[in-house]
């Protein structure tokens, strides 16, 4: 039998780099996309002494350059035929407003359109698994996120916190209407909530979000709790059929938000696909 094939965003630090940790040990074949190779090489020798793993690799994208997301998915295509499991784990805090080299806000481009184009990129991929997961990390700031079309990427008002929010709200709402649009296939879309987690993201946040950090501190958890839902979502028989939902500390929850309506993710899933087109000339 083969060796499910797990890839995971951002999983160098964090969460990312907890959940490969505990799918290797799992038995997976783990591939880290990593906007660093060097960093990936380290921590895949750090999770191989750990666990005893053979199986691990790595990409590398840049998540603020489209390109060098479809170079990866590319990549991808081409080693890995077969794709089991996709977590979209990667984010950043941005403490001001970044355009990319693509025309995009960071925290928008990072956290949620170059996670939008490496799944589109990688269907074909996991239509190919016998049964896919596909797991993208929002947060419960989600209620906070607005989806205004004239304010998309901050371009009247921009603000840290919102961006943040936003690029969540994105991520849930992307997870929902992905799992519409796949039903009647063998691949499920979810979303999860890993909870306050003490990451390297969270240490070194700025301004507002300092504060924030140094407030939450108290309340967060490990890397590892924070990646415990994903773990059960990506590994766990019980959830392999379950699709469109929001999972909180391994449980489905209540999404409590005007943008869940299907009006709503249809406009965001045109404004995305209007974008990547736009990036890619």
């Amino acid at each position: 039998m083969l060796k499910p094939v797990a890839l995971i965003t951002g999983a160098t630090d964090g969460i990312g780099k907890a959940t490969a940790a505990a799918l290797a040990r799992t038995g997976f074949t783990v591939v880290l996309l990593a906007r660093s190779a060097a960093k990936a090489e380290t921590v895949k020798d750090e999770i191989g002494r750990a666990t005893g793993a053979t199986d691990l690799d790595h990409v590398v994208a840049d998540f603020a350059s489209l390109r060098q997301v479809r170079e990866a998915a590319e990549t991808l295509r081409r080693k890995y035929p077969r794709l089991d499991v996709l977590i979209n784990n990667a984010g950043i805090l941005a403490p001001r407003r970044v355009i990319s080299e693509d025309g995009y806000e960071l925290t928008y481009q990072v956290n949620y359109l170059a996670h939008f184009l490496l799944t589109q990129s990688l269907l074909d991929t996991l239509r190919n698994g016998e049964r896919s997961r596909i797991i993208n990390l929002s947060s419960n700031v989600y209620n906070l996120g607005k989806l205004d079309r004239e304010n998309l990427q901050g371009e009247r008002k921009f603000s840290p916190i919102g961006a943040y929010a936003a690029s969540k709200l994105f991520m849930l709402m992307f997870s929902i209407e992905l799992a519409e649009r796949l039903r009647g296939t063998r691949i499920t879309a979810n979303a999860v909530h890993p909870g306050v987690v003490r990451t390297p993201m969270l240490a070194n946040a700025q301004g507002l979000f300092k504060l924030i950090a140094y407030l939450a501190l108290p309340f967060s958890v490990s890397p590892e709790k924070g990646a415990a839902t994903s773990v059960h979502l990506a590994s766990s028989s019980e959830t392999e059929r379950l699709s469109g939902l929001y999972f909180v500390n391994s449980k489905p929850q209540k999404i409590k938000s005007k943008f869940e309506a299907k009006l709503y993710r249809e406009l965001l899933w045109q404004l995305s696909m209007d974008n990547l087109q736009k990036a890619a000339g």
